[in-house]
């Protein structure tokens, strides 16, 4: 990848980067320059990988609730587009923390010279067996060049029941249980329900997913 190519990938990726930190109220401990250069370094020389940015409780098997994690490529892959346009968030109550973890090739320490930051091995942050959604914005914002995909940790459902549903439009709420809102309306979409057909009154768990229309539920399931 050309440097001025290279360079606008890295700005688009660390102003990504930097709102979400922004939504869960976190700082990144780097300077917003030295990112997106050692980024467009890297970018340029083709040695990074994938980014993630992971949230964690900060105890000491720092259990990784969400992960946001960004996957570098040159084609132009066809996810899905979600019903959540824009930057999604997961709720989470706290106390957590906030990781940024960098998987790239050093191509033998070919740049090594030009970084201003200090990369050592990613951590072993575990991530447990939660749920992933895909998010088409992120391809679009970047040019087919970096897709995102959200894990989330299924310690993180919760539950409610479902108040109606409209099978003709494919969409209804269910009333919250339990969560940072109990006795709220959750939109979903039927693409999110997993393996049962909805019907008013059915108790459910999901995971909640905060977007610029509203908390949706995702991975719907009978509880």
């Amino acid at each position: 990848m050309n440097a001025q190519s290279a360079r606008l990938l890295a700005e688009k990726l660390t102003r990504e980067l930097f709102r979400i930190a922004q939504a869960y109220g976190k700082e990144h401990p780097y300077r917003f320059e030295d990112l997106t250069h050692d980024f467009g370094v890297m970018l340029e020389h083709d040695g990074l990988h994938s980014l993630s940015l992971k949230f964690h409780r900060p105890n000491a098997q720092r259990e990784v609730l969400v992960e946001y994690n960004y996957a570098l490529h040159a084609g132009r892959p066809q996810f899905h587009i979600d019903d959540a346009q824009g930057l999604s968030i997961v709720p989470l109550a706290p106390p957590f923390e906030m990781g940024l973890i960098v998987n790239r090739d050093a191509r033998g320490g070919a740049y090594e010279d030009r970084l201003r930051l200090n990369w050592s091995s990613a951590p072993h942050y575990a991530r447990y067996g939660g749920f992933e959604h895909r998010d088409g914005n992120t391809t679009r914002r970047t040019g087919g060049r970096a897709s995102k995909e959200i894990y989330m940790d299924h310690t993180l459902r919760q539950r409610g029941n479902i108040k109606f549903y409209l099978p003709d439009k494919q969409y209804g709420f269910i009333a919250g249980e339990t969560g940072a809102q109990p006795g709220s309306d959750i939109f979903f979409h039927t693409k999110n329900v997993q393996g049962f057909e909805p019907c008013r009154g059915q108790r459910v768990s999901f995971l909640p997913m905060v977007t610029p229309r509203g908390v949706q539920a995702k991975d719907i399931r009978l509880a």
